[in-house]
């Protein structure tokens, strides 16, 4: 038999995987979850342990044995959820139409909104690694793009240098993106965001476990790294959407509604799988699954047999 090069080898296992992936993917779809009284949804949030969920007139649900039941009255423009796992609960935070913060806590079988002092127009969250004052890492951004990260043992949000247009946090991680497209991570030792060089100006960026992703003016999707002088490694084309969390990479095309996961094996060899259904809008947890939003406002949950 020929011995195979280095090239032939990864040619062969990218076919492989390839095939795998093509098999596999009719037997994994998003399955249809019912909302209590049927409310059309307009956002999805999973987190590490939960999965949160808010309707066209802003009320809040949550995921309670496979359906989403009302959790308070309030009315939110955004909820954010995450860095729950096996020893505490997911962190959530909503957002209403004043710009006014709010922090869910659970009382009996029912939820408590508290408002926290600030003004937001965008908030992220997910687990925090650094210190018992950051058991979660809590960022948001002001309508003036300027930084704020949540201090638990102040109870209060702290300003951090600079501006933003667009931010994202996961895996204990956090990036940004500029109003001129450039990208920023920030350092937690130095308590700053430093510049990562890009190709091209990126539109849109997600974060998790498994590193950063972005989107560029094309609709091109990168892997975003910062050490060793690596440039950005691109992936595919044509995403107008890209989430990350634990549970992987996720993508859609929002024009056709095309769904993708984004595949790796290594740092080399990377792809785009195509996944039966149709979503506008996708959420990926740390623990909480794969969620998305048909056009009708219905909530699917990705599984597999």
């Amino acid at each position: 038999m020929r011995n195979l090069s280095g090239t032939s080898l990864v040619k062969i296992l990218a076919l492989a995987l390839s095939i795998a992936c093509t098999q596999s993917a009719s037997a994994q779809h998003f399955k249809r979850v019912s909302v209590t009284g049927g409310a059309p949804l307009v956002q999805i949030a999973a987190g590490g342990m939960s999965v949160w969920a808010r309707a066209s007139n802003g009320k809040p649900y949550i995921l309670n044995s496979n359906k989403f039941v009302l959790a308070n009255s309030i009315s939110l423009t955004q909820i954010a959820v995450g860095g729950g796992n096996t020893v505490k609960r997911d962190t959530v935070w909503g957002l209403d139409s004043s710009g006014l913060i709010y922090r869910a806590t659970p009382s009996g079988t029912s939820w408590v909104f508290s408002q926290v002092p600030g003004v937001l127009d965008f908030i992220a969250v997910d687990i925090g690694y650094q210190d018992n004052c950051h058991p979660y890492e809590v960022w948001g951004l002001n309508p003036s793009a300027q930084i704020y990260r949540y201090n638990f043992c102040g109870k209060s949000f702290e300003q951090v240098a600079g501006t933003l247009g667009s931010l994202a946090v996961g895996g204990g991680d956090v990036w940004g993106i500029n109003g001129n497209g450039q990208v920023y991570r920030y350092d937690f030792a130095a308590l700053s965001f430093f510049q990562v060089p890009t190709l091209f100006v990126m539109t849109q960026i997600a974060v998790g476990p498994n590193g950063a992703w972005g989107i560029d003016i094309l609709s091109r999707v990168w892997q975003l790294f910062n050490n060793g002088g690596q440039h950005p490694l691109p992936v595919g084309q044509g995403l107008t959407q890209i989430r990350a969390g634990g549970n992987g990479v996720w993508g859609i095309i929002e024009s056709s509604q095309q769904i993708f996961r984004v595949d790796s094996l290594g740092t080399t060899l990377t792809s785009l799988v195509p996944v039966p259904g149709a979503l506008v809008s996708i959420s990926v947890g740390s623990g909480g699954g794969v969620w998305g939003l048909d056009s009708f406002g219905k909530a699917y949950v990705f599984t597999t047999p």
